[in-house]
């Protein structure tokens, strides 16, 4: 299968100031977070990739991680960990990945979580690359890229206690410090899908296991904090 493009939005939004100075500050808590959870974790002596193992003493494919996923009641949102065909998805010149989380809105009922993006790690537990997919990699229900960027702001993830409650709380700084990364890379992924739908209907295409990755994005964090001018 051939890798999406990595697509490169702006950095920057025209903002009025008082709105913008608010986003500084909100972006500045996010970016310390996104900092000290890796550093935290390092203390201890762990990475990133451990912790999303969620205590399991063997890595399995496509095992989830932890095995329920961790679900958010409150904000109606949850992620699990895995890995599969990492090699064979993103070519012998990229960067190795460890495994990816997968993001989603949840819904009212089983089957009803819908995907929003999936972040990659290296071995060393450090952020690769943000990916789009079609929908049967993940099963649920599709989401438009307009829906999906709508809720954004809002998206939120916690983890009741143990060592994956900072995780959670990192996975929420790296999506809204890569926000607007997520909004292009969720208008590529429904614009990859865009001639493909023109000639099927929807539930053909989103069932196309020749379809898996449909956009890619860097999701290395400190290029991404020197352009919100936050390190």
């Amino acid at each position: 299968m051939a890798v999406v493009p990595e697509y490169a939005p702006d950095a920057r939004r025209t903002l009025h100031p008082d709105v913008a100075a608010t986003e500084t500050v909100d972006l500045a808590s996010w970016a310390e977070t996104a900092l000290r959870v890796p550093l935290d974790y390092a203390l201890r002596g762990m990475s990133l990739a451990q912790v999303a193992l969620a205590g399991a003493r063997h890595f399995e494919a496509l095992r989830h991680y932890p095995a329920r996923d961790v679900v958010d009641a409150t904000h109606g949102t949850r992620f699990y960990y895995h890995a599969h065909g990492g090699a064979l998805r993103w070519g012998s010149d990229a960067a190795p990945e460890h495994g990816h989380f997968h993001l989603f809105w949840d819904g009212p009922g089983p089957g009803a979580h819908r995907h929003m993006a999936a972040l990659a790690l290296d071995a060393h537990g450090q952020p690769l690359r943000w990916f789009t997919t079609n929908r049967w990699v993940t099963a649920g229900h599709w989401a438009s890229a307009q829906e999906l960027i709508a809720r954004l702001p809002a998206f939120r993830l916690a983890a009741r206690g143990g060592r994956l409650a900072p995780l959670a709380r990192w996975l929420t700084a790296m999506v809204q410090l890569f926000a607007d990364e997520l909004a292009a890379l969720l208008r590529a992924r429904d614009a990859a899908l865009e001639p493909h739908l023109r000639q099927r209907p929807a539930e053909l295409v989103w069932e196309d296991r020749t379809l898996e990755v449909l956009s890619v994005a860097d999701a290395t964090l400190a290029p991404r904090l020197r352009r919100l001018g936050l390190a």
